[in-house]
């Protein structure tokens, strides 16, 4: 059963500190390549206003973080940027790590600043400095995710797999602005879930982006991504820095091991404490069309190498060494620090359903005929549902 704090601990477990630049001042940030026409709702997605999602103590509580979507064209400005602790006075160094799709702030201010004074070109900004989280989730073993509408009994299906399967014992969930439900809701689905000990919702209604019709570099039209990449980040160093593993998934996502591990003792083993794993799709194949569709109705994939793409996702122990390195960067799809972590495990596939999903990024409601020349039943994934959800295992 969930564990849930007093309403007061709540608030402040979730309370975010965020800067934007002034609506009236002419500093924005800008699109790659800003002189090319783009459709009206890519502007409405695009976060030019944004500095900073959040402001927060470090573990040991002597540094502040700062973390924002990619600076872009306000890189310059950033590097200039002066910070103030608005209670000590104290002017310290900024450091500063321009990541993918991220900024990472640090400056050491002390105990004494509750309160910071950002300086960025004429405008002056101040912000709570919010306390470090990481003693609530101490030695969880903790999924981290971000939502918009996914349907409950999805996110409820999916935590119980993963407590089931692989031993997970807390849940932090970003919701980007769902509309379908309130917070509340998320919390009470999360504490139906048996062997949960922890949840938190945490309300992130930043923009989120779009795909860019012109691409830009590194990832394509994927560039415009802003209120996802730094959840990773942002919840090592808020909320994780003191839990035992973190797995990072899409609540369409079950990660599945051949020979049933679990994927937090994995990573809490690994060598680099890093365990990276590559996607299997689930094609949208299901005897019943009619009812909702559920992950566990879904068992058919393509034949062979067609079925996995490359697209990894990641689990990690937060207490290895190379971690402590204020630049190290947890992003979608990379874990980005000092080592060039890129291998991928044997041992676990994050299986993708195509059927699970409200198509927020692309129509994936096309429903394709069973052909046993391109498709297959697989045996692992009738396995682990009867196991977990009970369902049939002679499908």
């Amino acid at each position: 059963m969930v564990v849930e704090p007093r309403t007061s601990d709540l608030q402040r477990l979730t309370a975010s500190s965020s800067i934007y630049l002034d609506e009236a001042a002419t500093l924005r940030r800008e699109p790659w390549f800003p002189e090319r026409e783009r459709p009206k709702a890519f502007y409405e997605r695009f976060e030019d206003r944004a500095l900073f999602y959040d402001i927060f103590r470090s573990r040991d509580g002597y540094h502040v973080y700062l973390i924002g979507p990619m600076a872009m064209n306000l890189e310059p400005h950033l590097r200039e940027m002066r910070i103030v602790g608005v209670q000590s006075g104290s002017q310290p160094r900024v450091q500063i790590h321009f990541g993918l799709q991220i900024v990472i702030m640090r400056v050491r201010l002390p105990l004494e600043d509750t309160h910071l004074r950002v300086v960025i070109g004429e405008q002056t900004h101040e912000a709570e400095i919010c306390p470090n989280q990481s003693e609530f989730f101490r030695n969880e073993r903790m999924l981290v995710t971000i939502n918009k509408n996914n349907r409950l009994e999805w996110i409820a299906d999916w935590a119980r797999f993963y407590v089931k399967e692989h031993g997970a014992s807390a849940v932090i969930l970003y919701d980007n602005g769902s509309t379908d439900y309130s917070t509340d809701d998320l919390r009470e689905t999360f504490a139906s879930v048996p062997g949960l000990k922890q949840a938190l919702v945490v309300p992130w209604n930043f923009k989120f982006g779009m795909t860019d019709p012109h691409r830009g570099p590194k990832l394509g039209g994927n560039w415009v991504r802003f209120a996802q990449p730094p959840i990773y980040t942002h919840a090592f160093r808020k909320y994780a820095a003191k839990a035992r593993s973190i797995v990072n998934v899409d609540i369409d996502e079950l990660v599945i091991s051949p020979h049933r591990k679990s994927v937090f003792k994995a990573a809490e083993r690994a060598p680099f404490g890093v365990v990276r794993f590559n996607w299997i799709w689930v094609e949208n194949i299901r005897e019943d069309q009619s009812a909702l569709p559920r992950h566990s109705q879904f068992v058919v994939r393509k034949r062979g190498l067609a079925a996995k793409n490359r697209g990894k996702k990641w689990a990690i122990n937060p207490r290895r060494s190379w971690l402590a390195s204020w630049r190290a960067q947890l992003w979608t799809h990379q874990v980005r620090g000092w080592f060039n972590l890129t291998g991928a495990s044997i041992d676990f596939f994050a299986y993708h359903f195509i059927g699970v999903t409200t198509n927020w990024s692309w129509d994936r409601t096309a429903t394709p005929d069973f052909d046993p020349k391109l498709h297959r039943k697989d045996k692992l994934l009738i396995e682990v549902f009867a196991d977990v959800f009970g369902t049939p295992r002679n499908r």
